[in-house]
């Protein structure tokens, strides 16, 4: 059997992050946040057991996508998150366990390598606990009745979880330090309490603990996805292209089942790639006949509608034009302009170039025309 109990404590109510969810609970990403933490731990070979302290009126533990799951224990929580731990540690679940690793709820961005690395940290080192560490990176000053005074960060570091610890003498720190009404605000504290040979490794910024709104709006914002998209129609003579919506004068026509939008039809594609949905060939076939002429303006509606359904919207939109003629400069803002009004976004935030293929191909030989485009979805907030 694998010797690692992994504690994660979820009773907390989050009192400074002014909610009536728990932050434990919010959604990140379609996931709620203790989901992510928890998966990591589910998924590692070095855990056989986790246990999960809630609060005994906890309405939501049980609508979590890990409830039921063969590694999962669900035990009463404290009022503190040291009492937590500790009611994990008496539970008759622990037997047999050498090492604990404890994590924090509301720190979703863990990962399976930092349960493996903080694992072999203390194996290496034979040390009673190891922590992560980050170096102080902002000034810090002490709060003081006359005058508040700047400390040197270099003597200080940040300590995150997981942390791992030797389950015994972890519990018999644990014991002493409530039963004297002392406030332990994490698991090398506790250690710290008994002299034990404690270790550190360097974290990650990424490892944010959520604790104020504003740390899960940032986790929000960064978790983007992206999708990339080709699509190349060849020329045939005409009276003008229609590119991104706009509608560009000059000798040439799209040979095309849709209407041959070929910047929209490869942002389209974009959209589907960044949603794992397919491309446009799955949705709308040029072997259907209600599909010729298709506007493909109908085409981005249905990919924003579906991308809708998923709560997620475009962050952004970069693309490249390729083709020897028309010259598209000129036509950059009008371009633009369309794009803006198509895809609801300002234009600030949609990247438009325009290249050409050096003569090479069949784009360089003036008989084609071909975009490239890439775009990041967020979710919506």
């Amino acid at each position: 059997m694998n010797n690692i109990l992994a504690i994660v404590p979820s009773a907390g109510i989050g009192q400074r992050f002014d909610s009536h969810i728990p932050k434990q609970y919010q959604d990140l990403n379609g996931k709620s946040v203790i989901e992510h933490s928890i998966q990591p731990f589910i998924d590692s070979n070095l855990i056989s057991k986790i246990l999960i302290p809630v609060a005994p009126n906890d309405e939501y533990i049980k609508k979590q996508s890990f409830y039921g799951d063969s590694k999962i224990t669900i035990v009463k929580g404290g009022s503190s998150r040291a009492e937590s731990v500790l009611n994990a540690l008496k539970n008759k679940e622990v037997s047999g366990f050498d090492f604990v690793i404890v994590h924090d709820a509301a720190r979703p961005n863990v990962t399976e390598d930092d349960i493996s690395n903080i694992y072999n940290e203390i194996l290496s080192t034979k040390s009673d606990c190891s922590i992560f560490y980050m170096p102080m990176v902002d000034s810090l000053k002490e709060i003081s009745k006359e005058k508040d005074i700047t400390k040197e960060k270099s003597k200080f570091y940040l300590v995150q979880t997981p942390q791992i610890s030797n389950l015994t003498k972890l519990k018999s720190a644990l014991e002493a330090l409530l039963d004297s009404g002392i406030n332990v605000p994490d698991e090398s504290f506790a250690m710290d309490s008994i002299n034990a040979k404690i270790s550190k490794i360097r974290g990650r910024s990424s490892n944010i603990k959520i604790t104020h709104k504003d740390d899960l709006d940032l986790l929000r914002k960064f978790s983007t996805r992206t999708g990339s998209g080709y699509d190349l129609h060849t020329y045939k003579r005409g009276k003008g292209i229609l590119i991104g919506g706009y509608l560009l004068e000059c000798d040439y026509e799209i040979e095309a089942h849709s209407d041959g939008d070929v910047l929209l039809h490869s942002i389209a594609d974009s959209i589907l790639g960044a949603s794992a949905l397919g491309d446009i060939g799955i949705f709308f076939p040029d072997t259907d006949k209600q599909n010729r002429g298709l506007n493909s303006k109908v085409i981005i509606d249905f990919c924003l509608n579906k991308i809708k359904d998923l709560k997620m919207e475009i962050y952004n939109v970069d693309a490249t034009i390729i083709c020897e003629s028309p010259k598209i400069s000129p036509h950059r803002n009008y371009i633009l302009d369309s794009l803006s009004i198509i895809l609801g976004l300002p234009k600030s935030k949609i990247g438009l170039k325009a290249t050409t293929a050096e003569k090479v191909g069949i784009i360089g030989k003036n008989k084609a025309i071909s975009v490239q485009s890439i775009v990041n979805l967020r979710e919506i907030v």
